[in-house]
C-alpha cells in the first residue's frame, strides 16, 4: 500500500499550489476538513485533521492543520497506532438514503 506523507493545498483559480509535509518517516491517513465557522465565506477557513504515524519513533497523533496557512496549530498524542488506511469520514446509513 502506498504511503501518504502529506497533503497539498491547490488553487483552481491561479494553479498555486501549497504542500503540508509530515515529516522524515511520518505518514497520514485520510485527511479530514473541519469548518472554524460554517457561514465563513472562505472555503478554506477551517482545519485539516489527520492521522499522523511517525515510523521511527513508533508512536501516533492527532494533527490539526489551519488550512489557510498550511500551520501545524496543535497534535495530539495518541495511546496507539492508528492503520493506514482508516478512513476519516463515515456517515450515517440515514444521511446516505438523503443523498440518493
Amino acid at each position: 500500500m502506498p504511503k501518504v506523507s502529506g497533503f497539498a493545498k491547490v488553487d483552481l483559480s491561479t494553479g498555486k499550489v501549497e504542500k503540508f509535509i509530515y515529516g522524515d518517516r511520518r505518514y497520514g491517513g485520510e485527511p479530514f476538513f473541519v469548518p472554524r465557522d460554517p457561514n465563513s465565506e472562505r472555503e478554506d477557513d477551517g482545519y485539516i485533521l489527520s492521522f499522523v504515524h511517525d515510523e521511527k519513533a513508533w508512536k501516533s497523533e492527532l494533527q490539526i492543520v489551519n488550512a489557510m496557512t498550511l500551520k501545524l496549530e496543535a497534535s495530539v498524542r495518541l495511546p496507539s497506532r492508528v492503520p493506514y488506511g482508516f478512513h476519516g469520514t463515515f456517515i450515517s446509513s440515514r444521511d446516505l438514503e438523503n443523498q440518493a
